[in-house]
């Protein structure tokens, strides 16, 4: 009987676009995937693909510059978090409709956290757009997602690379994504707010988002909405941490040691750790180069890949 293969996707923010061209890279390959667990951006993209839909995705995040990310910036008064996170929740909706967890292509585990008693939670049935949700709510960026009396947070506070998840789960082999490796607490440089031009550029990329175009349309008026708030956000001098810096930082630190420690416990088979250090967590408009170092990395690793799930 053929050996089965596992993914375990890391945490790490607009880093996690890696996690696309490593799988990019296994389907080239021709390489088949049984399983996928995911915390944080890791569970958004093998929710994704477990929904069959990381072609749309990639082409997605492809043309996503600055300007358009800010439009999923919902800004709130400051209470559970910055963002409130709707708008990501509308993009999740409208990409996977209705998708429950248990009807997926192949079988899929989304990690979280349960802010209030501090314990793993594993989401393996219900509304997959509810589960990504509940585990991208990185701590003081976005509030936390409300299920039932539980408030819901970033999967990558307790296991930032689900590996042991994956194995539970049935997997023989299992290849892990670690996107926080050597992790370097750089400021990464961003557009200063007032450079923001007033439209979107027109991109040759065609998208199957319908929402795309009501985005385009609002542009303006969500810029001038956000421009306010966020001028005292962005970083106005070299070398000068913002808050989205701070956080972040803080995040990473603390998962890069939890993923260590974790990694020591179960070790992955195959372990891929692409070199992310110059990409910030925000930095989701660098999705061209973030998923060539995915795909280069673990496109290296197919000939063990291929040994070791020989019969």
């Amino acid at each position: 009987m053929a050996k089965k293969l596992g993914l375990a996707l890391g945490s790490g923010g607009a880093r996690g676009w890696a996690h696309i061209g490593a799988i990019k890279a296994l389907t080239k390959a021709q390489i088949p995937i049984d399983y996928v667990a995911g915390a944080s951006i890791g569970a958004f993209v093998g929710g994704v693909y477990a929904a069959g839909e990381i072609k749309t995705l990639e082409k997605f995040v492809r043309q996503l510059d600055w300007k358009m990310m800010l439009s999923y910036f919902d800004l709130v008064f400051p209470n559970q978090g910055l963002l409130d996170g709707n708008k990501i929740y509308n993009l999740l909706t409208e990409h996977i409709s209705q998708l429950q967890i248990e009807d997926a292509k192949i079988p899929f585990c989304c990690i979280a956290t349960d802010l209030l008693s501090g314990q793993e939670v594993r989401l393996r049935s219900g509304l997959m757009a509810d589960a990504i949700r509940a585990s991208i709510s990185m701590p003081g960026v976005f509030t936390p997602f409300r299920k039932n009396d539980l408030y819901l947070g970033d999967g990558g506070i307790v296991n930032p690379v689900p590996v042991n998840v994956v194995r539970e789960m049935g997997a023989d082999v299992i290849l892990a994504v670690n996107l926080n490796h050597n992790y370097l607490a750089e400021v990464v440089e961003n557009p200063d707010i007032t450079e923001i031009e007033e439209e979107i550029e027109e991109t040759e990329i065609e998208v199957n988002f319908a929402f795309l175009d009501s985005i385009r349309e609002n542009y303006n008026i969500l810029t001038q909405k956000l421009s306010s708030k966020l001028e005292q956000w962005m970083p106005q001098a070299d070398n000068q941490l913002n808050i989205f810096d701070i956080i972040g930082t803080t995040i990473n630190i603390m998962e890069q040691r939890v993923t260590k420690l974790n990694l020591e416990v179960d070790p992955p088979e195959v372990l891929i750790e692409p070199d992310l250090c110059k990409f910030g967590i925000f930095d989701f408009h660098q999705a061209d180069a973030i998923i060539e170092e995915g795909y280069q990395k673990t496109k290296r690793a197919i000939p063990k890949l291929r040994e070791l799930l020989a019969d």
